[in-house]
């Protein structure tokens, strides 16, 4: 009987124990979810509009790179490919130049406040 006795004393010590002692609080499984979640969808927004600014600056960059400028190396006019044959066939005198000569405008030397005397381009 001495051990009845002993083993009620010892249950009765323990469920006092546990009766009085508080949980310690754990943020909840949930909590710690929800909370990793949005974290995760901020830095793919955040890595998201990274890529996209990006791009559109490399779009903004090769439209600006194709259009026409006003480089003076830069030609707008199309150049015929390598392979074309020539526009003339026939052999024979060259044709004259399409560009007529023009007279150009020659100061007077001698500054005696005549006008300028033309001559014609050679």
């Amino acid at each position: 009987m001495h051990d009845t006795h002993e083993g009620e004393r010892v249950r009765d010590v323990f469920e006092a124990m546990l009766d009085g002692a508080r949980e310690p609080s754990f943020p909840g499984v949930t909590d710690a979810a929800v909370a990793g979640g949005r974290r995760i969808r901020r830095r793919r927004t955040a890595v998201s509009g990274a890529v996209g600014a990006l791009v559109a600056a490399v779009l903004a960059a090769g439209v600006v790179a194709a259009l026409p400028g006003t480089d003076p190396g830069r030609s707008s006019v199309p150049l015929s490919p390598a392979s074309s044959p020539p526009a003339t066939t026939t052999p024979g005198p060259a044709s004259p130049s399409p560009v007529p000569s023009e007279a150009s405008v020659v100061p007077s030397p001698s500054g005696t406040g005549e006008g300028p005397l033309t001559s014609p381009v050679p």
